[in-house]
């Protein structure tokens, strides 16, 4: 009877603690999911992709493989991840967005955008939390696309960089999607605990 009840404190407590961590994480509530897709709309207007994407394919631009970042084992790591990945994004359109062709005032929309997802992740970064290897291989990321830019003015190599970089974005409103999913996840279970 003892080990009954403090099983349904530890579960009680665990699940107030994923209620209370969802209350103060702005970027996981449910209004993110149009964010996300406000994000990505404005990105798309952005970015003149053209229609030459056969041809592009065939560039020898290789680009470092960051995939496996998205698959984190700690939830702390999903939010330094999705903050690492929006800070970068801003950096690298703030000295590229003319080079790219990008359309300004549309530029101006999604850097707002980029702005207020930042500041919601803010909020979300337990105090003392870090992962440097995170965030160096998302920086050494980005400096290889920034290096690819630099080096090569051509049109293909501009629209897989800026598809490069519309997938990682991508992947951050996946993970936004999969960590409100496993709140909820949490907190059925522990309601059907009580």
């Amino acid at each position: 009877m003892k080990t009954l009840i403090v099983s349904w404190r530890i579960l009680f407590f665990s699940s107030l603690v994923s209620v209370i961590y969802s209350q103060n994480c702005k970027w996981l509530r449910p209004q993110q999911e149009y964010l996300s897709k406000q994000i990505l709309q404005t990105f798309n207007q952005m970015s003149s992709f053209g229609t030459s994407s056969g041809i592009c394919s065939q560039s020898s631009t290789i680009l470092p493989n960051i995939d496996d970042l998205y698959n984190f084992s700690q939830d702390e790591d999903a939010i330094i991840i999705a903050s690492e990945v929006t800070k970068q994004t801003i950096g690298f359109y703030k000295k590229h967005n003319e080079k790219l062709k990008c359309n300004k005032k549309v530029w101006e929309r999604l850097h707002e955008l980029l702005n207020y997802q930042e500041n919601q992740l803010n909020d979300c970064i337990p105090e003392g939390a870090e992962n440097s290897q995170i965030k160096q291989r998302l920086s050494e990321y980005f400096n290889v696309l920034e290096q690819i830019v630099n080096e090569k003015d051509d049109s293909c190599v501009h629209m897989i960089v800026q598809l490069t970089i519309k997938k990682n974005l991508q992947l951050v409103a996946q993970l936004s999607f999969r960590m409100r999913s496993r709140l909820l996840q949490k907190s059925s279970q522990s309601d059907n605990v009580i």
